[in-house]
């Protein structure tokens, strides 16, 4: 029998806990953050995610450059630059998040709130995902990444790397520009909750870096160091359908966490309610959860993976992705409040 990393196994689970609990109280979400404000200029839900970018990136980088953490063996800094996948996979995952009426971490959430759309658009998230990372799209893809991925000379996708200028200076001014943004978003209305929350989110990230950087680290088995994520996980849980059993990692871990933080906290708070789904919205769930299956594969990650954790590298990859996603939500709603669920 294998022997359990406990600080690997248990790390993941301890932060999937927290960051449910947060995730639950906050409704933190990609799709929410664009929603809100398009249709109300309610800038709760993107204050909370500024903040948790603003701590996410300083505090890795922080990690980085005090040679502390080796964040440029993770998977997000590689020298192979898939721009068209990440540019393209997170548009499509930005528009079926929307459809399905959140992001990844959000999906988790609100499934374990017992809402029946929800469900239906994880459980899609998790089939289709494993399709484009194990199954019949798989070819595709790495088609695709073949032909039009390009090797970085730099050999580091990192944005100081690429653009030649000292990792500090590409760090600070990364954190000036989002702390810029979030204080042009507050003057308006400065919600503490959600900007303390977002920044414990952060948080979360940084220590995701450090359990798998460090503490989970074994001199006989070395581990490259990663944080949080969900697409990833989601896969390995639709291959579950093959009878094939995921390998338990702290990114399995985490989500896991997540979700029995997420009902936990709603049974408390009396937030857990079977909510069916509306009528004609059940095309919605389903393609709204392959969409994001084969967006967050194609991209390397959900907003959470390539979103939370990659763009606190610093990565040029997960920056793009992170665009993509934004995008695809902006559409995906616009879609929607423009009659698109009732046709």
């Amino acid at each position: 029998m294998e022997e359990i990393n406990v600080w690997l196994i248990g790390g993941g689970l301890a932060v999937g806990l927290v960051f449910g609990v947060l995730a639950q109280r906050l409704r933190f979400c990609m799709v929410a953050a664009a929603g809100n404000w398009l249709s109300f200029r309610d800038n709760r839900q993107i204050s909370a995610i500024l903040a948790a970018f603003l701590v996410a990136i300083a505090g890795t980088q922080f990690l980085e450059i005090s040679g502390r953490i080796a964040i440029d063996e993770a998977g997000y800094r590689n020298a192979q630059f898939d721009w068209l996948g990440v540019i393209l996979g997170g548009l499509i995952f930005g528009i079926g998040a929307s459809f399905a009426g959140g992001c990844a971490a959000r999906t988790v959430v609100k499934t374990s709130e017992g809402n029946l759309h929800s469900l239906v658009a994880l459980l899609s998230f998790m089939i289709f995902a494993a399709i484009t990372q194990y199954g019949w799209l798989e070819p595709a893809r790495l088609a695709m990444t073949a032909k039009t991925a390009v090797e970085l000379e730099s050999g580091d996708a990192g944005l100081f790397a690429v653009l030649g200028m000292p990792a500090l200076w590409v760090a600070v001014i990364a954190c000036v520009v989002v702390l810029g943004v979030l204080i042009y978003e507050a003057r308006r209305n400065i919600s503490w909750n959600y900007i303390l929350g977002g920044a414990a989110i952060g948080a979360l990230v940084i220590l995701s870096w450090y359990i798998t950087g460090d503490l989970a680290q074994d001199e006989f088995d070395p581990q490259k160091p990663s944080a949080i994520t969900i697409s990833g996980p989601m896969a390995r849980f639709g291959y579950m359908l093959t009878g094939a059993i995921p390998t338990l990692s702290f990114q399995i871990a985490f989500v896991i966490g997540v979700a029995v933080a997420a009902l936990l906290s709603a049974l408390i708070t009396r937030d857990f309610r079977i909510i069916a789904i509306r009528p004609g919205m059940l095309k919605y769930a389903v393609f709204g959860g392959a969409l994001m299956g084969i967006g967050g594969i194609v991209a390397y990650g959900c907003n959470i993976g390539q979103g939370l954790s990659g763009a606190s590298t610093l990565s040029l990859e997960s920056l793009l992705a992170v665009a993509g996603m934004a995008g695809g939500a902006v559409i995906g709603v616009r879609y929607l409040d423009r009659g698109g669920a009732d046709d």
